[in-house]
């Protein structure tokens, strides 16, 4: 037996149509729509302003989900914390090669670097995300492009403007 939150998570019907909905099954027709992001998303949010190493992430990465009309408002959160995780584990990476991954205690036993736990912590993290906004070859294998369009037209579907 099952209840209504048993087996995989669905997936936004922008991805099924993006997908080509193998499946056949009906589409919701009501799901709620987030317009796509404007040439302004693609300037780092004040969150990360102090932090470069962010801020850079941000400006490489914002543009492509925008053009790919991947990126909506409703990403901004998820792209936030990508680029902060990057940032945590670029730094995490530095010092634990600077200071190796076997360091002393004060009483001279030897551990695990420390650092080496923050450093994976957080390319997990940038792991997920990265699939999640379909930036690993394994994520965007599973999305076809769709031609851009201007909008809004005249001839519009009720499909059109789903991304």
């Amino acid at each position: 037996m099952g209840n209504q939150n048993s087996g995989p998570k669905p997936h936004p019907t922008a991805l099924k149509v993006l997908r080509g909905n193998p499946g056949q099954r009906r589409l919701p027709e009501n799901e709620p729509q987030i317009s796509r992001a404007d040439p302004s998303f693609d300037e780092p949010p004040a969150a990360i302003a102090d932090d470069p190493v962010a801020s850079e992430e941000w400006r490489r990465v914002a543009p492509m989900l925008r053009m790919c009309g991947i990126a909506t408002n409703g990403e901004r959160g998820s792209l936030l914390i990508l680029c902060q995780q990057w940032s945590r584990y670029l730094e995490a990476h530095g010092k634990m090669r600077a200071l190796g991954m076997i360091v002393k205690k004060p009483s001279g036993i030897p551990v695990i670097n420390p650092y080496l736990q923050v450093e994976n912590a957080a390319l997990d993290k940038c792991l997920r995300l990265w699939q999640e906004l379909g930036l690993t070859p394994s994520a965007r294998a599973r999305l076809s492009a769709i031609p851009a369009k201007e909008f809004p037209t005249a001839e519009m579907n009720k499909w059109d403007g789903l991304l």
